[in-house]
């Protein structure tokens, strides 16, 4: 309500700062004004008659007023872009997260599960579910860009830091599908107008497939989800050669275990593959990781068997209104198969082979494109 009074004051103690070239900039005017009075008369009658009359000026005064406002709006997004901050977050265990008797090995009371989250005003969650011994890191660069309001979920003990933590001890997959189940409920609770969209990564399928297995033995424990994108998910043995090695990997020995797995690649780009992996796993609680592998090992039928997948799909295809898969060039020699067998069943667009390495799954340009497509429909 003051605003006027405000400007006023404003104004005059500018003029009064800047008196000497106020008074040049006036004198100067008037001098021109003086001296071609008469063509500064016909110029505003040209003026009137021509832009006033003709509406041109309103125009001109529109396309200012939106041109200002568009410009104040990128600005606004921006800073507001910059606030948006990955941020590490944790949910506290309860043990009315987990709806059977816990085996007295899994002690995860009392424990925290830790994910990441960046907020934005998007009507859409994305939940991402990492690889074998990955945590949720491996997406940070793609949240970092991501439109969408993204939380990406760190399985149980698989922090750096929980290595060093004895009460985070291995669990099996039974109890971690319970945590990430109770997780994404959780986040669907804090924030229910948004459509949520799962996204799994490797291994980080094999967790949704159990959650759809968990879900449909609780149905009332299942949240409602938009749409599901499953990024090189296991079909059978024949997918598993990193998860086998780890499976069956001894943790007291970890450096010869790794070296092992490191003799696995038969090409250059494998190699730097699986020597990135290496390093971000040789930090981590090998026991937690080889615990798992061993679980979803023995959660897999032999090579050449594919009724468990097609299974598996169903049941998430059932939990989602919209369901994609995509494998890289490493499934290359399976994937015709696969797709044979899925219009045998009926099952179209559904299936697509993207010519990327494994890793390049997790790439913030590879994510950013599928997510936005999957959601928008495409």
């Amino acid at each position: 309500m003051r605003r006027g009074p405000q400007l006023v004051e404003s104004t005059v103690g500018l003029l009064g700062r800047h008196k000497g070239p106020v008074t040049l900039v006036g004198a100067l005017t008037g001098t021109a004004i003086g001296i071609y009075s008469d063509e500064a008369r016909s110029l505003i009658g040209w003026t009137w008659s021509h832009v006033v009359a003709g509406g041109t000026l309103v125009t001109l005064a529109a396309a200012t007023v939106f041109s200002l406002a568009w410009w104040a709006r990128g600005i606004t997004e921006r800073r507001r872009e910059l606030r948006r901050e990955v941020v590490r977050h944790s949910f506290d265990i309860h043990a009315d997260d987990f709806e059977e008797d816990l085996p007295s090995d899994n002690a995860v009371i009392g424990r925290q599960l830790w994910f990441l989250e960046r907020r934005t005003e998007s009507a859409d969650l994305v939940v991402l579910l990492h690889g074998l011994g990955l945590d949720a890191d491996d997406f940070r660069p793609f949240m970092n860009v991501a439109r969408q309001h993204t939380a990406a979920i760190t399985l149980f003990g698989h922090n750096t830091e929980e290595s060093r933590d004895g009460r985070y001890r291995p669990i099996g997959l039974s109890a971690h599908a319970d945590l990430v189940s109770g997780a994404i409920n959780n986040l669907q609770r804090q924030y229910p107008y948004k459509r949520l969209t799962l996204v799994g990564f490797s291994v980080g399928c094999d967790m949704l497939f159990r959650l759809a297995d968990l879900w449909r033995d609780h149905p009332e424990r299942q949240p409602k989800i938009k749409a599901v994108l499953l990024l090189d998910p296991n079909i059978n043995h024949s997918t598993m050669v990193i998860s086998e090695k780890v499976a069956h990997l001894a943790p007291d020995r970890p450096l010869a275990e790794l070296k092992r797995i490191a003799q696995i690649p038969e090409s250059l780009i494998e190699l730097q593959n699986v020597c990135e992996y290496l390093h971000k796993i040789s930090g981590k609680d090998l026991a937690q990781i080889q615990r798992h592998a061993a679980d979803l090992w023995d959660y897999w039928e032999p090579d050449g068997q594919y009724d468990l997948f097609f299974q598996r799909i169903d049941r998430v295809r059932a939990i989602s209104d919209r369901t994609r898969v995509f494998f890289s060039i490493h499934f290359e020699q399976r994937f015709n198969d696969v797709v044979a067998r899925a219009r045998q069943r009926g099952i179209r667009q559904v299936f697509d082979l993207r010519r990327v390495d494994h890793f390049e799954f997790c790439k913030d340009s590879f994510l950013k494109h599928e997510v936005g497509a999957l959601i928008r429909g495409g």
